[in-house]
């Protein structure tokens, strides 16, 4: 699917190395901005783990060394935004079964 084409919510999660800021501007272009919610993590590298989790070499710290507390950090709150954004988008968009 192209990017331009979205039509639902969609949460982007990356750490300021990544490159997904084209996105973004696609989705703007395209008039569907208002469907994006993005987190940028300063810091934080490329690869984000689930929190907890040893920090892989693909999180590719571009800005430097001694990034463990940003990367570690991002790592936590990344666990939480997409259980956010999943109960917004699906649970209360959809209708309650009557028991």
């Amino acid at each position: 699917m192209q990017v331009d084409h979205i039509t639902c919510p969609v949460l982007l999660m990356f750490g300021d190395d990544d490159q997904s800021c084209h996105i973004q501007q696609i989705m703007e272009k395209a008039g569907n901005r208002h469907l994006l919610q993005v987190h940028i993590y300063p810091g934080a590298g490329h690869l984000i783990e689930p929190p907890y989790s040893p920090h892989h070499r693909a999180a590719n710290f571009k800005q430097g060394k001694n990034k463990a507390k940003p990367h570690a950090d991002a790592q936590e709150d990344s666990w939480e935004k997409p259980l956010a954004f999943l109960q917004q988008h699906l649970y209360h968009a959809t209708p309650q079964a009557k028991l």
